[in-house]
């Protein structure tokens, strides 16, 4: 009878032990995600915070004082960040609502906010240009002095199109309704370990992958990578005062720079992902801070739950 007793005491000890333990791991998951969260709300800002401070002194007037331009262009810069950190996020709404669709407003509101970090780091007004890049060109839309659309290339991006064409077929009607190139192949062709690959504003997902339950997941997920493939964009305009000094020697660069834009931002991302966080290493791609961004900012959960 005290044996029975004991055993039925074990038990009951042992399923709260179980239930606690539990409950800790689920804890201390949902921690991590919070703490990803505000490390994802921190460096968006503080990334459009100094991206603009360093380029509005580089930029500033004569008469300008650098203490000056630095707190404009920071303060400026981290209201783009800020706002870049809010267009990553709603890319939420495609795996709540599956519907791919949302990936247009999530690049408006990015848009918007990257934007406002170019502003700061060319020191000029806030509002004074604003712009939109659908695939590899660049549309920007001067509004100080008059409202003007240009369209430009981009190099790099052009060069990551070419690179994801040759890896797979273009879906048209999933690029149309995302507003980014989506290719598909039965596999991936240099990543076969993986689901989905982000080569800029270009997407190369497993064909397969509209039949898992997890796609609008996974498609939200490559969204927000497309995103920070942009985030450095602030650090092209540094370069202004050394392709103002080439417009004037040579013409024919004065009139090519028109129409070509040099998106050196993709470059640093690669750096950052790759040399910086790690890249898909197994062992470090579990503490890289961009797939965790990814994956919290649209799913609320970390890249390796467990």
């Amino acid at each position: 009878m005290a044996s029975h007793a004991s055993s039925k005491i074990f038990l009951l000890v042992r399923q709260r032990i179980v239930s606690l333990l539990c409950l800790s791991i689920f804890s201390c998951s949902n921690l991590s995600a919070q703490l990803y969260e505000a490390k994802s709300i921190a460096y968006n800002t503080l990334l459009g915070g100094i991206s603009g401070g360093i380029g509005a002194i580089i930029n500033k007037n004569k008469t300008e004082k650098i203490s000056k331009a630095f707190v404009k262009g920071f303060m400026i810069g981290c209201g783009g960040g800020a706002l870049m950190y809010s267009g990553k996020k709603m890319n939420m709404f495609i795996a709540r609502q599956k519907n791919i669709s949302y990936a247009w407003l999530s690049r408006a509101v990015f848009s918007a906010g990257n934007s406002v970090v170019e502003n700061a780091a060319a020191n000029r007004l806030w509002y004074s240009q604003w712009h939109y890049d659908l695939g590899f060109i660049r549309f920007e839309i001067k509004t100080n002095g008059g409202p003007s659309v240009l369209p430009r290339l981009m190099p790099s991006a052009f060069g990551a199109f070419i690179f994801t064409s040759f890896h797979g077929h273009l879906n048209a009607v999933a690029s149309f309704q995302s507003g980014t190139f989506i290719f598909e192949n039965v596999k991936i062709p240099y990543a076969t370990h993986l689901v989905g690959s982000t080569t800029g504003n270009n997407v190369l997902f497993v064909d397969s992958l509209h039949r898992n339950a997890l796609f609008h997941e996974i498609f939200a997920h490559e969204m927000v990578h497309t995103c920070q493939f942009q985030e450095f964009s602030g650090i092209n305009y540094y370069f202004n005062p050394l392709t103002k000094k080439w417009k004037d020697r040579s013409h024919t660069f004065k009139v090519l720079s028109k129409y070509i834009y040099g998106d050196l931002n993709y470059e640093l991302m690669l750096g950052n992902y790759f040399f910086v966080q790690g890249g898909v290493k197994r062992s470090l791609y579990c503490k890289n801070l961009l797939e965790n961004e990814a994956e919290v900012l649209t799913t609320g959960r970390i890249s390796c739950p467990n």
